[in-house]
């Protein structure tokens, strides 16, 4: 990416403020290396919260086929699964997991969230760590990746966790892709576990014109655009303006990224 060769060769960057919260790219390693202070900007959880809740309830509630009932004239009742009393696993439960939990709730699920050290005060119905995630899977209807690439993150969604997953369950990932085990993912799909992948990232992007993940029908697949909300960009000049104030009066930034804090496990 020219942005990303651009910044390595800034010899005079001292500061890098993101316009989002992702900062695992290794580029991101190399200007902490050099030297660089870099902050994020945790101001696209809204929108990718609404992103969800609207592909679960898309997957949920038959809209197409009900506005094609409409269009041929024809009044025809439709049965759906209600959102309310499923039971969702979120992931990773930053400032985007934390928002799709609230959502979540709002609707009525019961919310599990993942984290590697709980606080008590998640916006949740109950809390498991990274160590038994696994055990929580068979019991989601909702499984929201919501965490970074990492080395503790990296292929996580497994055949064996995939292996877990209920029928008729759906996985949502706006995480990274490099977190799905892509052909593992397929032979599950295949066998029915899960029902249905929302995925708006992959490991390749965009996936190659020959990809499976353009045209399965159990897969949905958008541009990594969840983040696409339009009041994104207020909340990160706020950010941006706050931060440039104690950058130059030597004060201490918001969500400055460490080393430790790129590679910590999700939550």
């Amino acid at each position: 990416r020219r942005f990303f060769g651009w910044l390595l060769r800034a010899e005079q960057l001292r500061w890098l403020q993101m316009a989002a919260a992702g900062v695992d790219h290794p580029v991101f390693g190399a200007l902490l290396d050099g030297g660089v202070r870099i902050t994020s900007a945790h101001v696209t959880d809204i929108p990718i919260a609404e992103y969800v809740l609207a592909q679960v309830l898309r997957a949920s509630v038959p809209i197409e086929a009900m506005d094609a009932s409409t269009a041929q004239r024809q009044w025809t009742k439709h049965d759906w699964r209600e959102v309310h009393g499923t039971r969702w696993l979120v992931i990773g439960l930053g400032s985007i997991g934390s928002a799709v939990a609230v959502r979540a709730r709002a609707f009525g699920a019961h919310v599990t969230g993942v984290r590697r050290s709980p606080t008590g005060d998640e916006p949740v119905d109950a809390m498991v760590t990274p160590d038994d995630l696994l055990a929580a899977v068979p019991d989601a209807d909702v499984v929201v990746l919501c965490a970074p690439a990492t080395r503790h993150t990296i292929g996580m969604v497994d055949a064996g966790f995939l292996g877990r997953m209920a029928p008729q369950s759906l996985l949502v990932n706006v995480g990274r892709g490099q977190l799905v085990d892509e052909v593992a993912l397929r032979r599950a799909l295949d066998a029915g576990r899960p029902a249905r992948a929302i995925l708006d990232v992959a490991v390749d992007e965009p996936p190659a014109d020959d990809s499976w993940l353009w045209d399965h029908p159990s897969v949905t697949l958008t541009a990594h655009t969840s983040a696409g909300g339009d009041g994104r960009h207020a909340r990160a000049a706020d950010v941006f303006a706050g931060n440039l104030a104690s950058f130059v009066a030597g004060e201490a930034l918001v969500d400055e990224v460490t080393p430790e804090s790129r590679e910590a496990p999700p939550g």
